[in-house]
């Protein structure tokens, strides 16, 4: 008998879920606040996982001090330095007789693929795509808004507001999403909107809630918007295609995607259409449950266990909602 847990540490909310192997089912399930500390701070992101961990362990009605394997998955993780410092933070707990500490995009390939290679790609505020053939792994994009973040939220917020600011200027035939821009920020003119992006400032996430207006300039005939909806796809296809070049993988390739960004039909219908195309035998697919399975995946697989995943009950949920979820970035 193990006990394991699973915990997604994301910029919106961190899950944790406990499965009782011997009986195959998850016997708890926590939900607590953000955990990307580059975003909360460290402080804030150990007290909301441990909240999210206690919050499961109340759930599950177990009496038990110290688990058997514990994975914590993170956004945010993306240098040798954040790891070594989240494992040293989380191991002075001692929550677990063996702790593991990753990076959500393999949480998420793992939610996919239960354990197997492949590829995965996550489209919100930011995007990545991550490859891991069983040795090596690869990542294309995840360099940040300023480097990289091509196809995410931000980069289509981004480009809606140069696209609206064009508008303005006449440098561009004024089209539907000229005007949602100026109301989404609630001013009348490009001055105004000037005002608020430099002057009162801006965030990533601010820029990034722009890319649900686009898609409605899009449904509103917005030619414009279309295409940075079509460029979007192609950006996040194209790091595919750089990954899938580098995996020794024989046999079909498994494509899992996640994030809002795939909410938006063309976005998600392109990208499926562009890979379908271009990469040979490619399997590309929605992720049907939600990436903290793939972190009781991993904490199952470093103590040796080998789980039939679809069997497990509980599983359900842990699904992902529907492809019209109103959330977008």
């Amino acid at each position: 008998m193990a006990y394991i847990v699973g915990v997604d540490g994301g910029g919106s909310k961190t899950e944790a879920a406990i499965v009782d192997t011997k009986t195959m089912e998850i016997i708890g399930y926590g939900v607590s606040g953000p955990s990307n500390y580059h975003n909360v701070g460290m402080d804030n992101a150990v007290i909301n996982i441990m909240d999210s961990i206690m919050r499961a362990l109340e759930n599950s009605m177990l009496e038990i001090e110290v688990f058997d394997s514990l994975c914590i998955a993170l956004a945010g993780l993306d240098t040798r330095y954040d790891l070594r410092y989240v494992r040293n933070r989380l191991e002075a707990f001692n929550l677990s007789k063996k702790i593991i500490v990753e990076h959500d995009a393999h949480e998420a390939l793992m939610a996919g693929s239960y354990g197997k290679p492949g590829i995965s790609v996550i489209a919100g505020t930011g995007s990545i795509a991550y490859g891991w053939d069983g040795r090596n792994r690869y990542i294309a994009g995840d360099h940040g808004w300023l480097l990289g973040d091509q196809g995410s939220g931000f980069w289509i917020g981004y480009q809606a507001l140069q696209t609206a600011i064009k508008m303005l200027d006449g440098r561009l035939p004024r089209g539907p999403l000229a005007d949602l821009v100026l109301k989404h920020f609630n001013v009348k003119d490009k001055e105004e909107l000037s005002y608020v992006i430099y002057q009162i400032g801006f965030s990533v996430e601010m820029i990034a809630s722009l890319a649900p207006i686009v898609k409605e300039a899009y449904e509103a005939g917005d030619q414009i918007a279309k295409k940075i909806l079509k460029n979007a796809a192609s950006e996040l296809a194209e790091a595919v295609k750089a990954v899938a070049r580098k995996l020794n993988i024989i046999g079909k390739i498994h494509v899992y995607y996640t994030g809002g960004i795939f909410n938006i039909d063309i976005v998600r219908e392109e990208f499926e259409n562009i890979l379908l195309r271009d990469i040979s035998g490619v399997v590309v697919e929605r992720l049907k449950y939600r990436p903290v399975l793939g972190a009781l995946v991993i904490a199952a697989k470093s103590i040796g266990l080998d789980i039939q995943w679809d069997q497990l009950k509980g599983i359900d949920m842990l699904r992902v909602e529907g492809l019209m979820e109103s959330t977008i970035y």
